[in-house]
């Protein structure tokens, strides 16, 4: 869902990601030319199909012990300890606290056991927390830091925190500077980093023609994501008993279905390393601070600095906001009455934990998840339409106290 919520890229961008993908010549270049372009020196990036295909290729790479356990932070896409099972690995989840969504430090304390071997930190809604404690503590035993920035990029030169052992960056359709596709993975470890270079030489490359589709079929959507079209198909969504979040969202999702490892253990096209190279040189930054700002008008009306602090965060990028409520699926529905899309939880999902450790139950994540509405706070958002859909947010909160 959220069409013109995330889809941040232009028509311009499209076209040029429509001709790239016609270009099938020179990938080697076009990938050496991307790296050494975002690395600034530094020779510690791989380029790949997506944060998934990274954080399989680091997996196979460090050849963990079969039963050995990767901590996650508790709210995830449920792709990733997916991914972690598949190589005979143990997912563990972490309970989160705060509208920042950051790792609670007692939870992690009970979590980690001897067989933890890695923590992954998914830094949510574009929030970047403080992680010098969790890095610190995650030092103290032994654990392998990886970073997951899909949410948080908001600019061309931030590479992540230079402490987590990897950082994960997505530039897939419904990111920030999106490419339709690709990702950016920060490898501290010069071995591992050969390592998975050698593997991803070993895989199939990505069909050129899946970014002439994907070409269309966003421009398509890019289209029809006026708040007028918007209205309409929520509107044929509820007469037809379906939820528009299954239906657009399953648009935007790129590992949809079955065989998730055919899928995602691919090599990125020309295009695709054309078209993210390009989008990281060209992308206005003035799009982020314009989001920012909006974000703080949202704050301001509705009050929340004193009831969601983290949201002064001066590391927040919003690239979505998040409302806590009590009253969640009603705030979206009546929103989305009057043509604000907005909704729960999209592809985020709670971790469950794990056979062996049921007590390992993650109640602040559950409930955050639970009370979390994301709002639109996008560039091309009008100030008028975001005063009213804060109009609206109160004037809700109001009835229903």
């Amino acid at each position: 869902m959220w069409i013109r919520l995330r889809l941040d890229i232009s028509w311009r961008n499209l076209c040029c990601g429509f001709l790239g993908s016609l270009n099938r010549a020179g990938r080697k270049a076009a990938r050496k030319e991307l790296e050494k372009f975002w690395s600034e020196g530094q020779n510690d990036v791989l380029a790949c199909l997506s944060v998934r295909s990274g954080f399989d290729l680091l997996l196979q790479a460090m050849d963990l012990p079969k039963g050995s356990e990767v901590l996650f932070s508790a709210i995830t896409i449920q792709d990733m300890p997916k991914i972690a099972e598949a190589h005979g690995l143990v997912p563990v989840p972490v309970d989160l606290c705060g509208s920042d969504y950051h790792i609670d430090l007692a939870a992690l304390e009970q979590a980690v056991s001897s067989e933890s071997k890695v923590l992954v930190i998914a830094h949510l809604f574009g929030a970047r927390p403080c992680m010098q404690e969790v890095l610190e503590f995650a030092r103290q035993h032994n654990l392998y830091v990886v970073e997951d920035c899909a949410q948080a990029w908001f600019k061309r030169n931030w590479r992540g925190n230079d402490q987590a052992d990897v950082s994960l960056f997505s530039f897939g359709v419904i990111k920030t500077a999106t490419a339709l596709g690709g990702a950016l993975c920060r490898i501290n470890n010069p071995e591992i980093l050969a390592r998975m270079r050698s593997l991803q030489a070993l895989q199939p490359v990505q069909p050129c023609l899946d970014l002439t589709i994907k070409c269309g079929k966003y421009a398509f959507l890019k289209a029809i994501s006026t708040k007028f079209a918007f209205g309409g198909i929520t509107m044929l969504c509820r007469q037809f008993g379906k939820n528009p979040d299954d239906v657009l969202g399953g648009l935007t999702r790129s590992f949809a279905g079955n065989n998730l490892f055919s899928k995602l253990r691919k090599q990125p096209n020309t295009g695709t390393l054309r078209l993210l190279k390009h989008r990281l040189e060209t992308y206005d930054s003035r799009r982020i601070n314009q989001r920012i700002n909006n974000a703080h008008f949202i704050i301001e009306k509705l009050g929340l600095d004193k009831t969601e602090p983290e949201l002064l965060n001066s590391q927040h990028s919003f690239w979505l906001f998040p409302l806590i409520t009590d009253q969640a699926d009603e705030l979206i529905a009546h929103l989305r009455l009057h043509g604000f899309d907005t909704t729960q939880r999209g592809r985020l999902r709670v971790l469950p934990p794990h056979s062996k450790q049921r007590e390992l139950t993650c109640p602040m994540a559950t409930e955050l998840l639970d009370r979390t509405v994301m709002l639109p706070c996008y560039p091309e958002m009008p100030l008028k339409a975001i005063e009213s859909m804060c109009e609206l947010i109160l004037d809700f909160s109001t009835e229903v106290a």
